[in-house]
């Protein structure tokens, strides 16, 4: 996909687990996709339906994308992170906490709100 000004979106792909925490992700999913879009990203929307789909997926379509960002639990951040690491290129990560303790985005900083994140 092109910018108007002629530059090369670059490409997200947002893998996320819908069951995770509360489910709240599902009520803040299209305004989180906006900001990617509007930050001039091609976003691929991904959502897990089983434990490492999101891995699976990730190890089949990660290297077409320029960064992956996840949303879950520590489950779905162990899960993304693993995949990554067995990629033969180093792609960034993003984390956006949906689950229920979110250990790893406490010890982190990062906000408990998504939109936030």
């Amino acid at each position: 996909m092109i910018i108007s000004t002629g530059e090369f979106m670059k490409k997200l792909l947002f893998v996320f687990n819908p069951n995770s925490g509360k489910a709240q992700l599902k009520n803040k999913l299209m305004q989180i996709v906006q900001i990617f879009s509007e930050g001039g990203y091609d976003v691929t929307v991904y959502p897990t339906k089983a434990a490492m789909d999101g891995y699976n997926y990730i190890i089949e379509n990660g290297l077409s994308h320029d960064v992956i960002v996840c949303s879950g639990g520590d489950g779905t951040l162990n899960e993304t992170v693993g995949a990554v690491l067995h990629l033969d290129e180093r792609i960034p990560i993003g984390y956006i906490p949906s689950g229920t303790t979110n250990d790893f985005a406490r010890s982190l900083g990062i906000p408990k709100d998504m939109i936030e994140a």
